[in-house]
């Protein structure tokens, strides 16, 4: 596959034929020395498709008008309101010279698809005076005459014309150029020759185009809406043909939302029926106030329609006209009646939507309130069951410390008592030492006493032996004295040591006594001391007791107060239930209200549709009209 010089792979060439070769030539001309003004015109044509389908009733299919039949008429009758867009210029942009030429001839340049596809602008001559009959048995005869020509033939005629045209202007370059370009190489233009030539060259001119036919005429006119009647643009730009200084494109008629004003005075938005046109001007020649005569004109036309039954051949009586008149005013009639009825269905769907927003939004509101009912009662519910888990767990507690300091005090009292009852023990365990003590004292003084007596026997044993041996030393009268003085005084010491003797004895017995009476008062006072202990450990059970009781009590308290909280909150919670109930009462009877207001936009809506149905009914006969 051959490549060209960017590297991109070629799939075919076709060669510019003399009809693309002609169309090239001239847009580019027209955009190199034209200064193109657009303006889009929109006419609302729903009265006027009206017209048109009522202008081809009662008439074979050969006999219709076609609709750009019918827009030619329309344009041909602007132009003459406006002639100075029938025109031609001549302008020398060197010398800054121009004129324009206006036309009373108004011959249209219509671009026209052949039969074999290709497209070509065909001048269609004097449709200033013609009627629509008569513009359509020429539009017609050119279809006829199409088929009896040689395309490439008449435009290398009309090529010729102007390449000779062009070299009696001086212009000898483009005009070799152009020889070049149709004479030479693969661009060569391919016409008739011999007796190929001959036999086409008899063919009657009245049965073949020529090149007065395609030779440019004095406006442009190019019906797009005919080339795709679905579209939905619309043409914004068109070149124009020098030496014309306008041109029109139609486009397809198009349902469009319009501003249209109500019998009221009222703004209001209405789908109608659109035919764009764009109509590109030369800036050179005329400005856009130069136009307006024309687009009213147009708007003219548009507004009274039934003016196109008298383009027809004979026209149409003073009569006929009355009775278009007369049947488009009961149509318009008709038609406000729809309006009207379709503004009672608006109003009456309006409304219904109105109602069944507010049946959606009172019930909206009625479960609203009946969640947060629900949500209360279950809040109220389980605050109850938390304060009563709160007062049960209370309860326990207080129990619990009840017991722990019942049988801490049971503690603290035995304790109290084991010690109290350690300390007498050991108190009496310090009698008992101290009693002990006295006893090894007064054994120790009876010894002593023993000791001292025998110490004192001991010395009056010496003293007597003493007093004796003094006595036999001093006198043997005295010894005997002595003797007796001795012994009486021996005697009385051994009385004396007697009595002490028996004195020690006695203070044995009485130590003896006292150890007794220690021991008697020990044991009574461990007696006392663990009858104290029992004693203490009753009162400390009995404490204890009463304590476990007061906590019983105030647990029992905690638990009625808690009881009683939870049935003044039972009994409030009761309360917001029969409040709940008395608001869900209330959302039922808003529940009905809703029901009430759902059957009247029921009925509501059974009268829209009515409405609608009665629309379209109205909307039947007036498409029957």
């Amino acid at each position: 596959m051959a490549k060209n010089k960017n590297g991109l792979k070629k799939t075919g060439t076709t060669h510019f034929g003399i009809q693309r070769k002609i169309v090239a030539n001239m847009t580019a001309e027209s955009w190199e020395t034209i200064p193109h003004v657009t303006y889009n015109y929109e006419p609302d044509v729903t009265e006027f498709m009206i017209e048109y389908k009522r202008l081809n009733e009662n008439r074979a299919p050969e006999d219709k008008i076609t609709l750009n039949t019918l827009m030619l008429k329309i344009i041909v009758e602007g132009l003459k309101a406006d002639p100075s867009m029938n025109a031609h210029i001549d302008f020398d942009r060197k010398l800054v010279r121009g004129e324009l030429h206006t036309f009373k001839d108004i011959n249209i340049s219509m671009p026209m698809v052949l039969p074999n596809g290709e497209m070509m602008t065909i001048n269609l001559h004097n449709f200033e005076n013609k009627t629509l009959d008569q513009m359509v048995d020429y539009i017609a005869d050119v279809n006829r005459r199409v088929k009896n020509t040689d395309l490439n033939e008449v435009m290398y005629d009309v090529s010729l014309d102007n390449t000779l045209t062009a070299l009696k202007r001086g212009k000898i370059k483009q005009t070799i150029y152009r020889l070049i370009g149709s004479k030479t190489g693969k661009h060569k233009v391919k016409t008739l020759s011999g007796k190929a030539k001959r036999e086409y060259e008899a063919i009657p001119e009245s049965d073949r185009l020529t090149k007065h036919d395609i030779e440019p005429g004095t406006i442009t006119v190019s019906n797009i809406g005919s080339t795709y009647r679905q579209q939905r643009g619309e043409t914004c730009l068109l070149e124009i043909v020098p030496p014309q200084v306008c041109a029109i494109a139609i486009g397809a008629v198009q349902d469009k939302p319009v501003v249209v004003v109500n019998d009221d005075g009222e703004k209001e938005i209405a789908i109608r029926q659109v035919m764009p046109l764009c109509i590109a001007f030369d800036h050179r020649a005329l400005d856009f106030g130069e136009i307006v005569p024309f687009i009213k004109k147009l708007d003219e036309i548009f507004e009274e329609p039934e003016i196109i039954h008298t383009w027809r051949n004979g026209g149409t009586d003073d009569l006929d006209m009355e009775e278009i008149k007369v049947e488009r005013q009961q149509r318009e009639a008709k038609f406000e009646q729809s309006k009207e009825r379709e503004k009672l269905r608006k109003e009456a769907e309006e409304k219904a939507k109105k109602a069944e927003r507010e049946a959606q939004k009172m019930l909206q509101k009625a479960e609203k309130a009946i969640k947060e009912v629900e949500k209360a009662k279950k809040e109220t519910e389980e605050k109850a069951k938390r304060e009563a888990e709160k007062a049960k767990k209370e309860a326990e507690r207080a129990e619990r410390e009840a017991e722990e300091r019942s049988k801490k005090e049971a503690e603290k009292a035995k304790k109290d008592a084991e010690e109290k009852a350690k300390k007498e023990a050991e108190k009496l365990k310090k009698e008992e030492e101290r009693a002990e003590k006295e006893a090894a004292k007064a054994e120790k003084a009876e010894r002593e006493a023993e000791e001292k007596a025998k110490k004192e026997a001991e010395k009056a044993k010496k003293e007597a032996e003493r007093a004796e041996k003094e006595a036999e030393e001093k006198a043997k009268k005295e010894a005997e004295k002595a003797k007796k003085e001795a012994e009486e005084k021996a005697k009385k010491e051994a009385e004396k040591l007697k009595k002490e003797a028996e004195r020690a004895e006695k203070e044995a017995a009485k130590a003896e006594k006292a150890e007794r009476e220690a021991e008697e008062k020990a044991k009574k006072e461990a007696e006392k001391a663990k009858k104290d202990a029992e004693r203490a450990e009753k009162e400390a059970e009995e404490k204890a007791k009463k304590e476990a009781e007061k906590a019983k009590k105030d647990a029992e308290r905690a638990e009625r107060e808690a009881e009683e909280k939870a049935k003044k909150e039972a009994e409030k919670l009761k309360k917001e239930a029969e409040r709940a109930e008395k608001e869900a009462a209330k959302e039922e009877k808003i529940r009905r209200d809703i029901e009430k207001a759902e059957e009247e936009a029921k009925k509501a809506q059974e009268a829209a549709q009515e409405a609608a149905r009665l629309a379209q009914e109205a909307k039947k006969n007036a498409e029957e009209i």
